[in-house]
């Protein structure tokens, strides 16, 4: 199975404080994978690295086989890694057509201002076009003229996937894909993630901390806790790991 995405010996330290620990991970060809942990282990510091917002101390990242240290935020997009935040980071402002289509500019050009400037007519309708079918295959077209803020939560979660989806990334990074929603969207959310697996041949990697998402959708899970990699392995055993129960549980110490 081909290796999508590599993390060897990658540490992270921001003054006396080590982020990340040697960390070790890979993601291989349609899979999905997670990386769990109590809150503050490290998990979207990993992401950050990946995507090139931070530099790691340490380490090697590599993506399809070829270094992405030092290399920037948005060339690491047009590489082929595209991702999600915690906090949804739509242009609230924008309408559901527009934030997809700025997406799709932004594959075409080095940035949305310069873009008008270096595209003709017939450039700009395939873009639009590509924007349509991309929305409909989402089954969001029927939102496209409304502005992004006005839409439900659960439909803005999925404009940001899609817009995600709009630069045809190969690995797709989703940080806490849930967050905020409720038991019924978090089922429909789990069952939209793997079909857009599935539809755009993508390789996802996913922080979370919705456990029945988790363990319904991840092929592989990593575990880390304080910046350590303390456990990795499928979900049943995950589940059945004490290092991990111990962990999101605590320790007795009087045990």
């Amino acid at each position: 199975m081909e290796n999508i995405l590599k993390l060897t010996n990658m540490s992270i330290q921001f003054g006396g404080l080590k982020a990340i620990d040697s960390l070790d991970l890979e993601v291989n060809d349609r899979e999905i994978v997670a990386i769990i942990g109590p809150n503050g282990a490290g998990k979207t510091t990993a992401f950050n690295c990946i995507t090139g917002i931070y530099t790691p101390t340490s380490g090697m990242i590599e993506f399809l086989g070829k270094s992405i240290l030092n290399v920037k935020p948005e060339t690491i997009t047009k590489r082929g890694i595209a991702r999600t935040f915690q906090n949804i980071r739509l242009f609230k402002d924008l309408t559901v057509f527009e934030n997809v289509l700025i997406a799709v500019h932004l594959r075409y050009n080095d940035n949305i201002f310069t873009s008008a400037f270096r595209i003709n007519y017939k450039q700009e309708q395939d873009m639009r076009e590509e924007t349509k079918r991309l929305l409909e295959s989402q089954d969001l077209f029927k939102y496209r003229n409304d502005i992004a803020s006005s839409l439900p939560y659960g439909i803005q979660r999925r404009l940001e996937i899609a817009r995600a989806l709009a630069t045809k990334p190969t690995l797709l990074l989703l940080d806490e894909p849930a967050a905020g929603m409720n038991p019924q969207e978090t089922m429909e959310l789990t069952a939209y993630i793997k079909k857009i697996r599935d539809d755009f041949g993508l390789t996802i990697l996913l922080i979370e901390h919705h456990m029945d998402l988790v363990m319904d959708i991840s092929e592989r899970i990593y575990v880390i806790d304080f910046g350590k990699l303390i456990a990795k392995g499928t979900p049943e055993e995950i589940q059945n790991n004490q290092k991990v129960i111990d962990a999101y549980l605590g320790v007795d110490e009087n045990a």
